[in-house]
């Protein structure tokens, strides 16, 4: 091999290893950004988890005010039933 051929491959081999570099740093940039994406939807997703425990507790709380609202409303109810009965018997 002569002393041009030999520089042609080492000239082919800088660039190769240079076009390498250049890959890997684009990837190591491509990595780092889905790096801070994954944990920016990792924390969405915490948050929305967060926010989906204490809407469930929440329901539960109006589900329970509803049962004591309904248990009032048919007492009040059986009162006004009892009222009107004895109403129409005395008549």
């Amino acid at each position: 091999m002569t002393n041009e051929e030999i520089q042609r491959v080492m000239e082919f081999v800088v660039k190769q290893q240079e076009s390498f570099a250049d890959n890997m740093a684009k990837s190591e940039e491509r990595t780092a950004n889905l790096e801070r994406a994954f944990v920016g939807l990792f924390n969405l997703v915490t948050d929305i988890g967060k926010a989906q425990k204490a809407l469930t507790e929440r329901v539960a709380e109006l589900a329970e005010a509803q049962a004591h609202t309904d248990r009032r409303v048919n007492a009040l109810i059986d009162i006004i039933e009892d009222q009107r009965r004895d109403g129409r018997s005395q008549a």
